[in-house]
């Protein structure tokens, strides 16, 4: 996710997710110039995040601050039906 502002590109930043197994982590780069309405984008994210996962159902979200600014997102999730997987025998055909 990639804000736009004017300027020489200094304004840009990139949003990650990463999985930790039971929770998820939504954070940006180190940046010098946080932006006002970086919440904004960082929720987007986390809410991107679950959809593209409709079998995770998020237990608790917790804003991850420095000097009032929100920086991070801490997500923890249940999984309340397993997707399946390549490994997963097919089911038998029943006449």
């Amino acid at each position: 996710m990639r804000p736009q502002y004017d300027g020489n590109g200094s304004g840009k930043f990139n949003i990650h997710s990463v999985d930790m197994g039971g929770w998820v982590r939504i954070h940006t780069d180190n940046l010098a110039h946080v932006p006002v309405d970086l919440g904004l984008f960082l929720s987007s994210a986390l809410s991107d995040w679950f959809r593209a996962r409709p079998q995770l159902r998020m237990r608790c979200v917790v804003p991850i601050g420095r000097d009032g600014n929100t920086l991070e997102l801490h997500a923890w999730f249940d999984c309340h039906v397993f997707p399946p997987t390549a490994l997963a025998p097919a089911p038998a055909e029943q006449e």
